[in-house]
């Protein structure tokens, strides 16, 4: 029930983005696309995964403009988590690959600097929540696959991290193209068997470009 309530209310954003043209010369508010890359990884106690695990992120988002400088900006991406972790033993590679697929929600405040400028900076931060939509485990030895596990279960179901990050607004004549980059630090251990001596928590640096309308 909580998936697909998130999945609606992604829905009901990306459908307004393009559908509320009228409103959006009455309200002082953005819509938008945003897409790009994110390069996850983790922290497991004292250990961190050695490789950053690279994959797609892609969503909508919102932004109330309280005043030429300060804006409120709720989000909505699918993003996936996780990282990789290798070992080389005898000259045999080990590989463990962990992809943890999320519906990553921040709600950031944003500051811009000179609005009235075609190029506008920008610097936001704020929290974020992630619903876990699926969660994987893979173990390779020398770029063969072994196992390929559903470990789901042993994970909480929401993660709770802080965003925050910078970039650039280019205004154009009806739109406005974005350019940002952020890091997503992971707060929750998102190790569901309570072991006080095990800690899970994500991490993320993402390259970001959106459209605004």
């Amino acid at each position: 029930m909580k998936k697909r309530c998130v999945v609606v209310c992604a829905a009901v954003l990306l459908l307004a983005a393009f559908a509320a043209g009228p409103a959006v010369a009455a309200v002082d508010f953005d819509l938008g696309i945003k897409a790009g890359v994110s390069m996850a990884t983790y922290k497991w106690t004292d250990i961190e995964a050695s490789k950053s695990l690279t994959k797609p992120v892609f969503g909508v988002f919102f932004a109330y403009n309280l005043s030429r400088n300060f804006a409120i900006q709720p989000e909505i991406y699918y993003l996936t988590q996780g990282g990789t972790w290798e070992e080389v033993y005898d000259s045999t590679t080990f590989k463990y690959v962990d992809r943890w697929k999320y519906i990553h929600v921040p709600v950031l405040a944003k500051y811009r600097f000179m609005p009235d400028k075609t190029l506008t900076p920008i610097l936001f931060a704020g929290p974020a929540v992630g619903f876990l939509l699926s969660a994987r485990y893979k173990y390779f030895v020398d770029d063969f696959e072994e196992f390929d596990k559903d470990i789901k279960m042993w994970m909480k179901n929401t993660n709770f991290s802080v965003v925050f990050g910078g970039g650039v607004e280019y205004k154009m004549d009806k739109l406005m193209l974005i350019f940002d980059i952020r890091y997503d630090l992971g707060l929750t251990n998102i190790d569901s068997e309570n072991d006080p001596t095990d800690q899970l928590k994500s991490r993320a640096l993402m390259l970001m470009v959106g459209v605004g309308f």
